[in-house]
């Protein structure tokens, strides 16, 4: 338990300090001093930039990297770019950490869909601009004709631009079988680009509520645009306390997030240091 407390404890001071950090920083470095836009093309490529020039056969874009030709025929959409931020996206898989939710709400008409561990999928998105449902299954057991369920209802709203407060309940369980819930409420402090998460979760099984909360502590911080690092962590008060989280990186674009870590936990150390962790997810 001592070690424990001081993993947790130094796990709160680094993300609270790199949310300050970021948070000293001003949006004068924005990318882009003109117009940005986003340029989707018929195949789905995107592009941000300003428009350099546009004629009836050709659109020429200014982006970081330099002035890019394309042909106007091949462009579907061109939406301006409301991200003010530094980078040169912004971060639309803000609403959840590696498989736990932040309390920044999913807007209405928006989502994601997200596979774990190859075998796992999810799909969550807004029904109004503080309410989203989801759900998903596990393939394998899909197969074996006992397919494992989720539903994952939230509720979530914007207190202030950097303090943000939600609820949901994470249910689980085998179809026609035995289900198990829990019911958690979280507070996110911080932007899209740096933040943390504290929550509390009740579980309910067979017709019992657990004896006491398990408690989340998680965090993100945004190193460059394709990059964040995240930190989940889960602690279970009981007789034997016990804690388990998963600890990596972000990898991302403007629509997609490759999540790759450890899942790490003191009652694997006698077995294995640790597990690895990956996901895949995609926004719309």
């Amino acid at each position: 338990m001592k070690n424990l407390g001081k993993y947790v404890f130094s796990l709160v001071i680094f993300l609270f300090v790199a949310t300050q950090c970021t948070f000293g920083q001003t949006h004068s470095d924005t990318v882009f001093s003109k117009q940005i836009v986003v340029v989707k093309m018929k195949n789905g490529t995107e592009y941000a930039g300003t428009i350099k020039s546009k004629t009836t056969n050709n659109l020429v874009l200014m982006t970081e990297n330099g002035e890019l030709n394309l042909i106007a025929g091949n462009v579907k959409s061109i939406n301006a770019n409301s991200y003010k931020g530094k980078y040169r996206f912004s971060n639309s898989h803000e609403t959840r950490y590696f498989f736990g939710p932040t309390a920044i709400p999913i807007k209405k008409f928006h989502g994601y869909y997200q596979n774990v561990l190859v075998s796992t999928n999810f799909v969550n998105v807004g029904i109004t601009n503080h309410v989203s449902v989801g759900g998903g299954f596990e393939l394998i057991s899909t197969l074996l004709g006992y397919p494992i369920w989720f539903f994952t209802p939230k509720i979530a709203y914007d207190i202030t631009p950097k303090l943000h407060a939600g609820g949901g309940v994470i249910m689980a369980g085998f179809a026609g079988k035995a289900s198990a819930s829990l019911g958690y409420g979280v507070f996110t402090y911080g932007t899209s680009e740096t933040n943390v998460t504290f929550g509390a979760g009740l579980g309910y099984i067979d017709g019992t509520f657990s004896q006491a909360p398990a408690i989340m502590i998680s965090g993100t911080h945004r190193l460059t645009s394709a990059l964040a690092i995240l930190s989940e962590n889960y602690i279970i008060p009981s007789a034997n306390t016990s804690y388990f989280g998963v600890q990596g990186l972000r990898i991302m674009s403007p629509k997609n997030a490759f999540d790759v870590g450890l899942f790490v936990s003191p009652a694997l150390i006698d077995f294995i240091p640790a597990l690895p962790f990956v996901g895949y997810a995609r926004s719309f």
